[in-house]
């Protein structure tokens, strides 16, 4: 027998609890196994009503008051009727005032020493048209009286803001006599600059050229 005083300490009384234990259990629905879901601490929702909440479990609220709104989407880019809606930046449409006016101009070939050409239309480059016997040029003339390269005829802006075709004689031999039907093959008609008139009547060695523009 020891010489041990020392109150022996009391066992506590457990009772087993009625309910479940703290143990999760499977529940069954439906043939498929669920687990309930786990709340974590500090957030259990909102209380049901009747209900009061526990300590630790209140929701707290951002500052400034309630949940500010989303801000609202821009409208579609279509706007209802009679509304004019901007085009974007990737969409801007060509006023029909700022496009370019075409000019539309050409030869006529109605007299030469190659009669099988009478009656071609050599229609004139937007911006230089040359004149030769040789291959290359845009008006190819089989004319032996006809330079290499003759003259050329180029597309320019004129002080009245209107394009207009300006004739250049490229140093030719025999010359580019310019004028109408009755005066172009005159000593006087020759010329080594010329702005085209609609009508005229050219000389390029023996062969006649007729300009029109429309």
């Amino acid at each position: 027998m020891t010489d041990d005083r020392t109150t022996p300490m009391r066992q506590p009384q457990w009772s087993q609890p009625d309910g479940p234990s703290d143990e999760q259990e499977t529940v069954y629905a439906d043939q498929e196994h669920v687990t309930p879901p786990t709340i974590p601490l500090g957030d259990q929702g909102t209380p049901q009503v009747g209900q009061q909440p526990g300590p630790g479990f209140v929701r707290s609220t951002p500052a400034g008051g309630a949940t500010p709104r989303p801000s609202p989407q821009p409208p579609p880019p279509y706007g209802p009727p009679g509304q004019q809606v901007p085009d974007s930046p990737g969409d801007q449409t060509m006023l029909i005032s700022e496009q370019p006016t075409p000019v539309f101009a050409w030869l006529v070939v109605v007299d030469g020493p190659a009669r099988g050409e009478i009656g071609k239309v050599h229609v004139l480059m937007p911006d230089t048209t040359t004149i030769g016997r040789v291959p290359g040029n845009s008006v190819v003339l089989h004319d032996e009286t006809c330079s290499a390269q003759h003259a050329r005829i180029r597309a320019e802006e004129q002080p009245d803001e209107e394009s207009a075709f300006v004739l250049y004689d490229m140093g030719s031999r025999n010359g580019i006599f310019i004028g109408d039907r009755e005066s172009y093959r005159d000593d006087e008609s020759r010329q080594y600059r010329h702005v085209l008139e609609d009508g005229d009547y050219l000389l390029v060695g023996e062969t006649t050229l007729v300009f029109k523009k429309l």
